[in-house]
């Protein structure tokens, strides 16, 4: 790959799972051990609005969890303009690392459909990852997200209510199931539950540094 001489070359990182798999969190850290100046980019930050479905088990319900939530063409472009000159891309630049100087950067996006969206948007990525985890861990992660609960309240002490667990099983993870093997075939590397639990990133550290020597080599 050429480098630029107005800006650093961008490699772009994507992270793609079922919700409350860990994604955020990992791309948070992983901004931090590849020095990146940018925030993680979030599929959430493309949410346009819920729409109305007729659910078999739940009836008439709104979903988030469709492609037609998002504004899909907005992230595309956001991409090509990262791509094309990411000093301009102000609105995700960190106050502590500089963009200045540098021959290349990495620039993480996450999000629960990010490789089911289009083949132009999953072809933008340098690097793709796929988070495997189970149902069960993935509703209390949900769970504890929306509740908002502390990181001092252990998991045993959580009792999830009929009703979150009926709709994140009937709504949530269904829908995930219907795109899982999609995305699974466009990622690169599917890391499973027990190789980055607990917040053990090492394997996945290990993998994406590879990769970035193999791109850089190029």
């Amino acid at each position: 790959m050429s480098t630029s001489l107005n800006h650093p070359q961008v490699i772009l990182i994507g992270i793609a799972g079922p919700s409350g798999c860990g994604k955020s969190t990992y791309a948070t850290h992983l901004i931090d051990h590849l020095h990146s100046p940018l925030y993680p980019i979030e599929l959430d930050h493309f949410f346009v609005r819920s729409i109305s479905i007729n659910h078999p088990d739940l009836g008439r319900i709104l979903s988030e969890e469709e492609p037609e939530t998002l504004f899909i063409e907005g992230l595309l472009t956001l991409l090509r303009q990262i791509k094309d000159d990411p000093k301009r891309i102000t609105r995700y630049h960190r106050t502590d690392i500089s963009i200045q100087d540098k021959k290349y950067i990495c620039v993480i996006v996450e999000g629960f459909l990010l490789f089911a969206l289009s083949d132009q948007i999953t072809n933008m990525f340098d690097i793709r990852i796929f988070f495997e985890s189970t149902q069960s861990q993935c509703r209390l992660r949900r769970y504890r997200r929306q509740q908002k609960i502390e990181e001092t309240i252990s998991d045993e002490q959580i009792l999830i209510p009929d009703r979150f667990q009926r709709w994140f099983d009937c709504l949530v993870w269904d829908g995930y199931l219907k795109r899982r093997d999609l995305q699974k075939s466009k990622s690169e590397k599917v890391f499973q539950s027990d190789e980055y639990q607990h917040r053990q990133y090492a394997i996945l550290d290990d993998y994406i540094d590879k990769r970035l020597e193999d791109i850089l080599r190029r």
